[in-house]
């Protein structure tokens, strides 16, 4: 599975057990200078102050002059004899002004944003960074989260545990105003034994999401990777390009898994995305299934309500269409059997509600509803291609699928042959094709075995039919729900053969064709054999109308089979 997907899918399904890693580059693109670059640029004045040149080379100048490597901490000193003196200095650093704030400079970045989202939205709870800067704190309060934040060793005693945490920012390096921050190679080499063991509990108990941290400076960081030696949850680290040694070697340690990624802010504003289609795709209707089922079974009941039972169905196709439309694009990448099977499951989940509903109406509906219900089957396949890739063009048929089905058996076992006759009798009209709609949502026309396969960890004869007969397991309580799909199944290939416009098509296969040597078969033969023309579909005016016209069907299904048996065993 493509590392981003995967993590999309953890972080969504596990909330809170992903805390996110930040280094300088998170905010690079804002226009805030390192903790290095503040520290070599204060030298910069000591020595303008000096009456000297560093020729370029700061570091070596001070060192020069000193005998010493240059500190955060003492160069403020040198500059500056108060704290609001200190403070001034470092502002301009790491504060905006108001023509910098009006140009986004110094401002949080879509990457910072897109974190405080996910926090917002209750997938992460702990953010930890190198950092000096104040960006994710302001992001985080614009969205309106009042973050603890952790900056030194003291205050991780007074901390509330983790777990009953809203939102912990730990610095492990300080705060810009504070002069105690960790700069210098010195100061980077070893943490606090108390911030040691607070970043030992946050590395043991969560998984990671690593950005913007080279790994190649902080030894006190790298040391408290290498002290942990728990996998309980994955690692990823997101990087443009590949990792250098010591980070490679973190990463290897942790079980981790690189995105390369293109920046820190496409990267975290496609997480945040991906995290929210898939809450979207699973959330629930504001009405809960059972609440849509009652209100179906209602509004189905008395002719008075049809226009509320047509709007009931109608308005939970266009909200379905319109997170497709917006989550699930057909220029989506990667495109990959991980990435199909997850489409596939968002399809599902989004229809599971009209599934239901779609299942109870059929049971009782009347002729007066039963254009609402095809309308809400019809309304999910889009009527013409548009660009995309072949294989995301080719599912788009999938959720009229599903709930076409879901509403075939809903009538099959109500036993309300009338609608089972307007459903398998319709038309649709995909991709210039005007056909009937078995052309286009049978199980096994509606996309290709290589790509439902994508749904099975093996591949299988008939895979969505499969599927299909799992999903709906929780649509119906018979105790046989193989027996009972597997006859709609022969009922569908029967009216298959039935709209055909030549005697010897094949069928729509199924199930029924490898599954128990014909016996689904054999079953519908001997209901229209004992009940002949008052068997209920006949009555109906399916397959003909009559028994001689549906026992025709009946041998040609059969022959079909025995063409195809030599595909199956």
């Amino acid at each position: 599975m493509h590392p981003i997907l995967s993590l999309a899918h953890s972080v969504q399904t596990s909330p809170n057990v992903y805390a996110v890693l930040l280094g300088s580059g998170i905010s690079r693109s804002a226009g805030i200078p390192t903790g290095w670059e503040v520290t070599l640029e204060m030298v910069e004045r000591v020595a303008i102050l000096s009456g000297e040149d560093t020729h370029g080379d700061p570091a070596q100048w001070y060192k020069d002059r000193f005998g010493k490597d240059p500190g955060y901490s003492e160069l403020l000193d040198m500059l500056a004899k108060t704290p609001a003196e200190r403070r001034a200095i470092l502002h301009e650093f790491f504060e905006p002004t108001d023509e910098e704030r009006d140009d986004g400079i110094k401002m949080p970045t879509a990457a910072h944003r897109a974190i405080a989202e996910l926090v917002r939205d209750g997938f992460i709870k702990v953010l930890v960074t190198t950092n000096f800067d104040r960006l994710m704190e302001v992001a985080l309060t614009d969205c309106g989260i009042v973050p603890t934040v952790i900056s030194t060793a003291d205050a991780t005693k007074g901390a509330a545990p983790l777990v009953h945490q809203r939102c912990v920012v730990v610095k492990i390096h300080g705060d810009y105003l504070d002069d105690r921050i960790k700069n210098t190679e010195d100061e980077l080499a070893s943490y606090d034994p108390v911030m040691d063991t607070y970043l030992d509990r946050i590395l043991d108990e969560f998984g990671l999401i690593v950005c913007g941290w080279s790994g190649e400076w902080d030894q006190a960081l790298r040391a408290a990777f290498e002290r942990c030696k728990s996998r309980r949850y994955a690692t990823f680290w997101a990087a443009r390009g590949k990792l250098g040694a010591r980070a490679e070697k973190l990463l290897t340690l942790r079980g981790g898994h690189l995105i390369e990624i293109d920046g820190a802010d496409k990267f975290f504003a496609q997480l945040q995305e991906m995290v929210e289609g898939l809450k979207d795709s699973k959330a629930a209707h504001p009405l809960s299934v059972s609440a849509q089922v009652a209100a179906v079974k209602k509004f189905v009941a008395a002719p008075e309500y049809r226009v509320r039972f047509h709007d009931l169905l109608v308005d939970e196709t266009s909200r379905i269409r319109a997170l497709w439309e917006s989550a699930y694009t057909m220029e989506a990448r990667p495109v990959d059997a991980a990435t199909i099977k997850a489409r596939f499951e968002a399809y599902d989940a989004s229809t599971g509600g009209l599934q239901h509903m779609l299942f109870a109406a059929a049971h009782w509906a009347e002729a007066y509803n039963f254009d609402s219900i095809r309308q809400s089957i019809t309304k999910l396949v889009p009527s013409n291609l548009c660009s995309g890739f072949s294989v995301w063009l080719e599912m788009n048929k999938y959720p009229g699928a599903v709930c076409f089905y879901a509403a075939s058996y809903g009538a099959m076992a109500g036993g309300n042959w009338p609608l089972f006759k307007h459903l398998v009798e319709g038309r649709l009209t995909h991709s210039g094709r005007d056909e009937n709609v078995l052309e286009h949502l049978g199980a096994i026309t509606v996309v290709s075995s290589e790509t439902a396969n994508a749904l099975h960890p093996q591949k299988r004869y008939t895979p969505i039919s499969d599927h299909f007969m799992r999903l709906f397991g929780k649509l119906s309580k018979v105790e046989d729900i193989q027996r009972e799909f597997e006859r709609l199944e022969v009922l569908l290939a029967l009216q298959y053969l039935h709209a055909s416009q030549t005697g010897n098509r094949n069928t729509l296969r199924g199930r029924f064709v490898w599954n128990h040597s014909g016996q689904s078969i054999q079953k519908v033969q001997q209901e229209i054999e004992r009940e002949g023309d008052e068997w209920p579909p006949l009555k109906a005016g399916l397959f003909g109308g009559t028994k001689d016209s549906s026992a025709s069907l009946i041998e040609n299904l059969f022959e079909n089979v025995k063409k195809m048996a030599n595909h199956y065993w």
